[in-house]
């Protein structure tokens, strides 16, 4: 019986983490009458707890959550709430789960970083069509016609669509990170997770000393043809290089970016 619920078990990691996983964010309702699993691999564990003021700590661990009671548990949100005291802890927003071993429990976690968020959504999650639409922000020139659409911002990329006389142009940018100093240099490659690849050899790469490290952050900045569109609005990204510096892209960036770029050719 042992073996059979760990292989039932292991069936569905594999199914939650070959699906997409959505950062909500803010919109943490979201996630109501979803069922979530811990996400595994991370180095830390905290933001668990027992009661509604978020004070006790579930499963205590040091100043953290034992990952190893709380592994394999499923859990299902039932409700979400501001955390009381996000002072103390500079946490925003709390979770409200329900499982039969621990009953009612909370998770307290930043919208604002994808990274730190550790649970994942049983099968994936997906926005809904055009949800991420009414996060971009526009402006407008107050002395021409033009009217400039940009992405939140994200380390790893941003998306910006001009619209002047009649026209639109959208821009990408990506950016990667860099330990070694290399000067007028050209290239940039993405890889999408069905196997295709974007190469632009000749795009010029930026660089810049990199803020609070020893390294180099460099970037490109590109206008996007009807046919990259079409790829980037279809397709995952998985990777990307500027000239040799490679990078993973993060998964919620990948889907966000991709979200977004739909958003700009509606």
């Amino acid at each position: 019986m042992k073996n059979i619920t760990t292989l039932l078990f292991l069936l569905i990691s594999i199914a939650t983490f070959s699906q997409e996983q959505f950062f909500v964010g803010e919109d943490s309702e979201l996630l109501i009458g979803k069922t979530l699993t811990l996400k595994e691999g991370k180095s830390f564990y905290s933001g668990f707890y027992k009661d509604s003021k978020i004070k006790k700590l579930l499963y205590k661990d040091g100043v953290g959550n034992n990952p190893d009671k709380l592994k394999r548990l499923e859990f299902t949100v039932t409700g979400t709430m501001e955390n009381p005291n996000k002072y103390n802890l500079g946490k925003d927003l709390v979770l409200v789960l329900e499982n039969e071993k621990t009953g009612k429990v909370y998770y307290a976690y930043d919208p604002k970083h994808a990274d730190l968020f550790l649970l994942d959504v049983v099968g994936g999650l997906t926005p809904p069509e055009g949800f991420l639409c009414k996060r971009l922000e526009s402006e407008k020139d107050k002395f021409s016609s033009k009217t400039t659409t940009r992405t939140p911002t994200q380390y790893e990329y941003s998306i910006s669509k001009i619209e002047e006389n009649g026209e639109n142009t959208i821009y990408l940018r990506l950016q990667s990170y860099g330990t070694t100093l290399n000067i007028n240099k050209k290239g940039l490659k993405i890889l999408f997770s069905d196997g295709t690849v974007i190469e632009k050899p000749d795009v010029d790469v930026k660089y810049k000393s990199a803020s609070g490290t020893k390294g180099w952050t460099y970037s490109c900045f590109i206008r996007l043809e009807e046919e990259d569109i079409k790829t980037l609005t279809t397709k995952t990204i998985t990777d990307y290089s500027l000239y040799i510096y490679e990078r993973e892209m993060k998964s919620a960036n990948a889907l966000e970016l991709r979200e977004y770029l739909k958003c700009m050719t509606e």
